[in-house]
C-alpha cells in the first residue's frame, strides 16, 4: 500500500506540478497565455482594438480561441457585438499563421473551429453567414501554413 501511495505521489508531481506554470511560459518573442487573455479582455470590454492587441493575436494563432473561451462566458459571447468582436479576433489570429505564429501547433485551428461551432450554437444561428465566412478564412489561412 505504501508503494502504491508513493507511486501516485510521484506521478502527480511528475505530471501536474510542472504544468501549473505553463501560462507564464513563452518562447522568445512570443506571448504568454496571460498576455493573450488580457488582450481578449481589453478588446471585448473596451471595444478598442489597438495595434499591440492585433500583434498579440497575430502571433498566437489557435491559442487565441482558448483565451476567448477562458475570458468570455456564453452569455457575453451571445451578444451580437461580442460575437462580432470574437470573429474579428479569430480572423486576426489567423491573418499570417505561417509567418507570425512561431508555435507550429497553434497554426492549426483545432480550438478555433470548435469555438466557431459553439459561437453559432449560442447565437442560435443568427450569425451563421458571418461565422461561416470567418471559418473559411481561417481554414484557408491555415492551409497556407502547412
Amino acid at each position: 500500500m505504501k508503494s502504491h501511495c508513493l507511486f501516485v505521489f510521484v506521478v502527480f508531481v511528475a505530471l501536474v506540478a510542472p504544468a501549473q506554470d505553463w501560462q507564464a511560459c513563452k518562447p522568445e518573442g512570443d506571448y504568454s497565455f496571460n498576455d493573450v487573455k488580457a488582450a481578449v479582455h481589453r478588446v471585448t470590454n473596451s471595444q478598442l482594438y489597438m495595434g499591440w492587441d492585433e500583434k498579440t493575436f497575430n502571433r498566437s494563432g489557435d491559442l487565441v480561441a482558448v483565451a476567448v473561451m477562458k475570458t468570455l462566458d456564453d452569455s457575453e459571447m451571445g451578444f451580437p457585438e461580442h460575437a462580432q468582436e470574437v470573429l474579428l479576433i479569430l480572423r486576426s489570429a489567423f491573418a499570417c499563421p505561417n509567418r507570425c505564429v512561431k508555435v507550429i501547433d497553434d497554426r492549426r485551428p483545432r480550438m478555433t473551429l470548435l469555438l466557431l461551432g459553439h459561437l453559432n450554437d449560442i447565437t442560435r444561428g443568427k450569425m451563421l453567414a458571418d461565422i461561416e465566412e470567418a471559418k473559411q478564412f481561417v481554414l484557408q489561412q491555415a492551409s497556407k501554413a502547412n
